[in-house]
């Protein structure tokens, strides 16, 4: 507890109850990306004064603050994480809706290569891949087959 006081201290925001359940939420989840609604059915439900409304303040000010990120997956969704301090890309799967990390530094260096081949100050990207994700995908590979198996296809054939 004296991690999230200390960085709230550092950013010099005052520590109200909503930033406080906020930012140890991220910080019990340091790996996870999480909605505001998810974040506010994730809260303690004994904090004080802690409203949808204050949620997304709290995830606001804590994103401005840089202790915390926020990033666009698709469709007006929005998910936050804690601020690792490292710059990476998500990969989003269509089907589950499984986000993952890309801390991939080659593709952080492209990223900067083409900012400065066009005379361009670059300061941060944001890359996400939608897909499907492994699971969905073996899920999807054997119901194609099964339902091909029903209806007398070899999709081998073709």
């Amino acid at each position: 507890m004296k991690a999230i006081y200390a960085d709230l201290k550092r950013a010099r925001m005052r520590p109200t109850s909503s930033r406080v359940a906020v930012l140890q939420l991220f910080h019990q989840f340091p790996h996870e990306h999480m909605t505001a609604d998810q974040v506010f059915r994730r809260v303690p439900p004994e904090t004080e004064q802690c409203s949808l409304a204050s949620v997304y303040r709290a995830l606001a000010q804590l994103v401005d603050a840089g202790l915390i990120t926020s990033a666009w997956i698709g469709e007006q969704r929005v998910v936050y994480e804690l601020n690792r301090g490292t710059r990476h890309s998500h990969l989003v799967c269509n089907d589950c809706g499984t986000i993952r990390d890309i801390d991939d530094s080659a593709l952080e260096s492209q990223h900067e290569a083409i900012a400065a081949a066009r005379e361009f100050h670059y300061t941060s990207a944001s890359l996400v891949i939608f897909g499907r994700c492994a699971q969905c995908e073996a899920s999807l590979d054997s119901s194609v087959r099964r339902a091909s198996a029903l209806h007398g296809v070899d999709r081998r054939a073709e």
